[in-house]
């Protein structure tokens, strides 16, 4: 049994964020992640012929909260400008370097997180709960706290929490669409494409990137996402079958047609909750004794900004207590 103050399950922007803020109080406050590697959709894939970002391509700011976040990364040399070919925003677009996961990795520092270890179930016991895990070979842990929080996606949430308090329902009200991400390297560079590509409400992709061209970056890699309702309809598509229609839709949808060279690394990852479609409407949920709660973008809005303010919101109204 291992005890700590606060749990936080989920190291994304959110529960990092979270984390952060809560790192001053007396409680020991610890981070349960699932995967290798802090970040969430924050992500890089790596391979021979280049790595790529297949999750968030770019950071916004709107808040000084998170503009704040950003320019610390920025002095750092963990984040800098992006200006693609075919941007289509005034607004100025950051990424991580040497990849986006190293925003992730920087905020991350100093911070308590048992990586690799899953969140199977919550029960409680008097005033505790006791937060069952396990890691990829199969041993499992229990963590005993006072206060948890779930700072993951808004239907894993609902599946967690639910059981321990009906306040969670309202988690029903949110939907978060799939998307399916491609990783494409070429030996030779595509004449004609801009560094970045909006795909219309009808095509199969609804973004191609040139990974290649961010800051720090080498090769003639590409990002392309597939749209929400392709990406939904064929969630539990053959992955051979999903490669092949998003490289006859890069074709089409670049023009290059039958001049598209074959690529000569080419995979493809899962999303299972990438976009916020419909938001809770308020910075996080709670149950009436304050020892239970739920933050992250899907609180607010699709944007990875969302995440920064909902994990803050969270953490402000802890330290009230």
């Amino acid at each position: 049994m291992k005890n700590v103050g606060i749990l936080v399950i989920g190291a994304g922007l959110a529960g990092l964020t979270l984390a952060r803020e809560l790192s001053g109080r007396p409680e020991k406050v610890v981070i349960l992640e699932k995967s290798k590697f802090p970040g969430g959709r924050l992500s890089c894939r790596r391979s021979d012929n280049g790595n790529f970002d297949h999750g968030a391509q770019y950071l916004t700011s709107r808040t000084a909260g998170f503009t704040a976040v950003l320019n610390q990364l920025a002095q750092s040399d963990e984040l800098a400008p992006w200006n693609p070919s075919g941007k289509d925003s005034a607004r100025p677009w950051w990424v991580g370097q040497p990849d986006m996961s190293a925003i992730g990795k920087a905020m991350a520092q100093g911070l308590d997180i048992r990586l690799e270890t899953r969140v199977t179930r919550i029960a409680r016991k008097n005033d505790k709960f006791l937060v069952h895990t396990q890691n990829l070979v199969g041993a499992e842990s229990v963590y005993t706290a006072s206060m948890v929080i779930a700072a993951i996606p808004a239907p894993q949430a609902l599946d967690l929490l639910t059981p321990l308090d009906p306040a969670f329902v309202k988690l029903q009200q949110v939907t978060m669409a799939p998307c399916w991400s491609a990783m494409l390297a070429f030996d030779t560079h595509l004449e004609g494409v801009p560094d970045l590509l909006r795909g219309q409400d009808a095509e199969l992709l609804s973004l191609v990137a040139r990974n290649g061209s961010k800051p720090g970056r080498t090769g003639e890699t590409f990002v392309l996402h597939a749209t929400p309702q392709w990406s939904r309809t064929h969630i539990e598509s053959d992955r051979e079958a999903v490669k092949s229609a998003m490289l006859n839709a890069l074709r089409e949808q670049t023009g290059l047609g039958g001049n598209l060279p074959d690529p000569v690394c080419f995979e493809v990852h899962r999303w299972l909750y990438a976009l916020v479609e419909t938001p809770l409407d308020q910075p996080f949920l709670g149950n009436q004794q304050n020892t239970l709660f739920a933050c992250g973008d899907w609180c607010i809005g699709a944007r990875a900004e969302a995440a920064h303010q909902s994990g803050q919101a969270l953490a402000h109204h802890i330290m009230s207590l």
